[in-house]
């Protein structure tokens, strides 16, 4: 058989076009043929060959086995599903459980050290604050009344600045008469 022959019977069989007999020749010719050009091709049906030569072979009962075998296995993941889902539920409720303690012990009252029940017991503690909170206003109220009396003294020395200015005054007036203005009349 030529070489062409041979090509076209391989593509055939590659677009898998070929009929059962051109397969049975194309075998043939390629099992006696011993060319380097032909090798990838008849390595493909040596592979071919040991495939279908198994003697597992598909009979009419492997459906049924299929089914079988599907229908009597047990899902694995669901229960890594359900777990998860057991799991994350109890983090959810200890989560909760955390955040209502933490949040009721904030907002509690407690009772502060120092403090007093007693309504009139309340007053005369807090008028002794109140005493010495007055005290410590009046030692910084003392320096500035006498840094606003000094301050009130220099006001009373800038009145005779004022008198300065009007001197001032009389002094811009003496420059404007220095200015000559000279009407010629009507021109």
């Amino acid at each position: 058989m030529k070489r062409q022959d041979i090509n076209i019977l391989i593509e055939k069989f590659y677009q898998g076009k070929s009929t059962p007999e051109e397969d049975k020749i194309l075998k043939d010719v390629l099992r006696n043929n011993t060319d380097e050009e032909f090798a990838a091709v008849r390595s493909q049906f040596q592979i071919m060959n040991n495939i279908y030569s198994v003697n597992d072979s598909l009979n009419e009962s492997f459906d049924e086995k299929i089914l079988q075998n599907i229908s009597t296995s047990k899902p694995a993941k669901t229960k890594l599903f359900n777990m998860q889902r057991i799991l994350s539920g109890i983090a959810a409720t200890v989560l909760i459980l955390i955040s209502i303690w933490v949040v009721s012990g904030i907002l509690s009252t407690k009772e502060v050290y120092g403090t007093i029940n007693d309504p009139h017991a309340a007053f005369a503690e807090t008028k002794k604050a109140l005493q010495k909170v007055s005290g410590n206003v009046n030692k910084g109220v003392k320096p500035a009344t006498t840094n606003i009396k000094k301050a009130e003294s220099g006001l009373d020395k800038t009145k005779k600045v004022k008198n300065l200015n009007k001197l001032n005054n009389t002094g811009l007036l003496l420059k404007s008469m220095t200015k000559v203005k000279v009407n010629y009349g009507k021109s």
